[in-house]
């Protein structure tokens, strides 16, 4: 009967008799013998684990994110759908969203997701707590980064710069009150300012960077200046809060145009 249920071929234990019945049945009778027989059904095999290096491990980095906890520094995995975590080391509410600055603006901003500071735009806050941050735009205050802050203008940048990686986009003309302290750099503009570096600081082709170095690697590039005193140790590291309140600032002139206007508090 078209439509009907599948059948398949089942063996009698008793006899060897032949019969086909449906599919899934559980027991029967057999037309050879009429004795009565059920079947043993085996249970389904899971699927194997994706094996060791296989395809399947390699991409499941790419839908992750590492997050770093602003209060206690802990730093876990989170998948890239999340909106907002808790840190599994203290408990603290992590936000994982992007905010984009494009006007002027004192908000304090904690989170762990990028931030852009459109051009034109201006943000002046106490406290800058992020993944990564773009400044198109104006910035001021105190920026501790987990990733990359990436900077291009023309002026002071009066912020107090925390950060995994910096990177100082062509053209750019900066200068900087307070002391850089990351850990890798890429300077491709022009920069005024000290900076401390536990990992590589790369002068690129046409950039140039005037004041102390202290970092473990230097590297200037051919066409690009360096002018300053530089020391080069294994011994660095970030600093803690502490030591950037009791910072004190260089001394800059003040001009009339600039990245950023108003001491970092």
């Amino acid at each position: 009967m078209p439509g009907g249920p599948k059948k398949v071929p089942t063996s009698c234990p008793h006899c060897g008799h032949v019969q086909l019945e449906p599919k899934g049945l559980i027991s029967t009778y057999c037309r050879g013998c009429s004795n009565h027989y059920t079947f043993e059904r085996t249970p389904a095999a899971a699927p194997p684990a994706p094996a060791k290096g296989s395809i399947f491990r390699k991409l499941l980095p790419k839908y992750r994110r590492r997050v770093v906890c602003h209060e206690c520094g802990h730093e876990h995995a989170a998948t890239l759908e999340l909106e907002a975590t808790l840190c599994p080391a203290c408990g603290t509410g992590i936000e994982l969203r992007d905010i984009e600055i494009l006007r002027h603006s004192t908000r304090e901003i904690f989170t762990q997701g990028s931030v852009r500071v459109g051009r034109g735009a201006f943000l002046n806050s106490t406290r800058i707590v992020c993944g990564n941050l773009i400044v198109e735009g104006r910035v001021a205050g105190k920026i501790t980064c987990s990733g990359t802050v990436r900077l291009r203008g023309h002026g002071i940048c009066r912020s107090q710069i925390t950060a995994k990686n910096l990177l100082i986009d062509r053209g750019s003309q900066l200068r900087f009150p307070y002391t850089i302290h990351v850990e890798h750099a890429l300077i491709r503009g022009h920069v005024e300012a000290d900076i401390v570096c536990s990992g590589t600081l790369h002068v690129g082709r046409n950039g140039g960077l005037d004041g102390d170095v202290q970092a473990r690697a230097l590297s200037v590039d051919k066409g690009a200046f360096f002018i300053g005193a530089v020391e080069v140790s294994t011994q660095r590291s970030l600093p803690s809060p502490l030591q950037r309140r009791e910072e004190t600032p260089r001394l800059v002139p003040l001009w009339n145009r600039g990245l950023a206007f108003g001491a970092a508090s």
